[in-house]
């Protein structure tokens, strides 16, 4: 039997990945003969920087970056915050390093997000300034009480400055709230906190952040709203395992992203799957305030003295506007599996596998198998006067074996992009247009521009000029 070999994955975490490597360089050195024709595995060569840590610490935002050690990096890199009006707050200068991990600070990161916006945003540049690496993410509140709050950091996706970003859990909560009360009126602060203490700090920035964009005062007021998903959260985690029976090692998330290499190590052999989820649901979230009054917070963050700054409390009605709103859609899934072996007494496989939907029906489900890829567009309209989701579910398999001399690896990796473009005009707003988008991949920098040119295109259709 002839081997087998096709393009694959690439490792997310490269230090760990050197090791695998290292691993068949031994094993290609003690195959003899007929082994040694056997077609060197082609991993594709993955992102030329990851996120791999982020979160808020003594000195402001903590970022650690992972630099590929199989590509030429740019001679100098910058990562740059941007606050939620999309204006630079801090920015500080990166030296790439193949195969090693930089760890960046950013002091003033965060700066007044009650002025500017909750939703930031990091963006790692090359020399050129390219693009290399974007991270999303939504400041939010953890509150001892009532009266005194700490910041933190949580994933998030991309929009323009009209859209509140709300979390899946908070969205959820305030609609069971709503639903119960019918359309009678009730505190919203004071309801969220006692069903779910952990959510007030959020339900504080959700309030303010609700105050700031409703331009308008009547019956029924509604503003753009994201609710972003995503499964592994935040940046996801790395897999690294080594038994008798082969190595695993690879990137799950954030979200529907990973990859996964695998490597035979005995007629076991050794298997793995990855799988995971994103989504961004659009909405037009309406209500009546009936009242609302001011309630003073301390605010505090590492390294920061606590500032006082006052929260709308407000007192509300729910209703549903009959003003029905436009969402387009457009969703892009991608995938390539790898399968190299020695014969006989060696096998592998590879398996991807993800799906897009609109409002939970499936508009693409697409499989690669054993070298197999596929890459995909599609997108459709609908009217609503509540709102509309885009989600992607994906997962991979592999599987490796092999008896001594010979050879087996298995890899998948992939990547998928969310738009959602939405237009009304309403009585009491918003009116106008929202955009909000997500993406990721692990299959390297053409298929990172694809997704970003793919999401600039269709913005870019109404006139909103977005930088993925």
């Amino acid at each position: 039997m002839s081997p087998a070999s096709t393009r694959g994955a690439r490792r997310l975490v490269p230090a760990s990945f050197r090791w695998l490597l290292s691993s068949l360089a031994v094993l290609g050195a003690t195959l003899g003969a007929p082994a040694a024709r056997a077609a060197e595995p082609q991993v594709e060569e993955g992102p030329l920087a990851t996120i791999t840590h982020l979160s808020l610490e003594e000195g402001g935002v903590k970022v650690s970056i992972q630099w590929s050690d199989k590509q030429p990096l740019p001679e100098s890199a910058r990562l740059i915050s941007l606050d939620g009006a999309g204006n630079t707050n801090d920015l500080a200068e990166v030296t790439p390093k193949p195969g090693e991990e930089s760890v960046v600070s950013l002091e003033k990161a965060i700066q007044k997000p009650w002025e500017t916006g909750w939703a930031q945003r990091l963006v790692l540049q090359g020399s050129k300034e390219e693009s290399l690496a974007t991270v999303p993410y939504n400041i939010n509140m953890d509150c001892a009480d009532e009266k005194s709050c700490t910041l933190n950091v949580s994933a998030g996706a991309a929009a323009n400055a009209d859209v509140m970003h709300v979390s899946t859990e908070l969205d959820e909560l305030i609609t069971k709230l709503e639903e119960s009360h019918g359309e009678g009126e009730f505190d919203l602060v004071e309801e969220v906190s006692k069903a779910n203490p952990r959510m007030l700090g959020e339900v504080l920035v959700y309030a303010q952040t609700m105050a700031r964009l409703r331009s308008f005062a009547g019956p029924c007021t509604c503003v753009w709203q994201a609710v972003y998903g995503q499964s592994p959260s935040l940046i996801g985690f790395g897999i690294n395992v080594s038994t008798v029976n082969g190595l695993l090692s690879g990137w799950n998330g954030p979200g529907a992203k990973h990859a996964l290499t695998g490597i035979g190590g005995s007629p076991t052999g050794i298997s793995g799957g990855v799988n995971g989820m994103s989504q961004v649901n659009l909405k037009l979230n309406c209500t009546r305030w009936v009242y609302y009054y001011y309630w003073d917070i301390i605010i505090a963050w590492p390294g920061r003295p606590g500032i006082l700054i006052p929260f709308p409390r407000p007192r509300l009605e729910p209703c549903i506007s009959t003003c029905a709103a436009r969402f387009d859609h457009q969703g892009r899934i991608s995938g390539s599996t790898f399968v190299a072996y020695t014969s006989p007494g060696s096998s592998a496989s590879a398996r991807e596998q993800a799906t897009y939907r609109v409002d939970g029906v499936p508009l693409m489900s697409l499989v690669a198998n054993n070298g197999g890829a596929f890459n995909q567009a599609t997108g459709t309209t609908v009217w609503s006067n509540i709102g509309s989701t885009g989600r992607v579910d994906s997962s991979g398999v592999v599987q490796a074996a092999k008896s001594f001399p010979y050879f087996s690896s298995a890899s998948v990796a992939n990547g998928h992009a969310i738009s959602i473009h939405g237009q009304a005009k309403c009585p009491w707003g918003p009116n106008g247009h929202a955009a909000v988008w997500t993406y990721g991949t692990s299959q390297g920098t053409p298929q990172t521009n694809v997704l970003r040119q793919s999401i600039q295109s269709f913005f870019w259709q109404w006139g909103i000029f977005v930088i993925p």
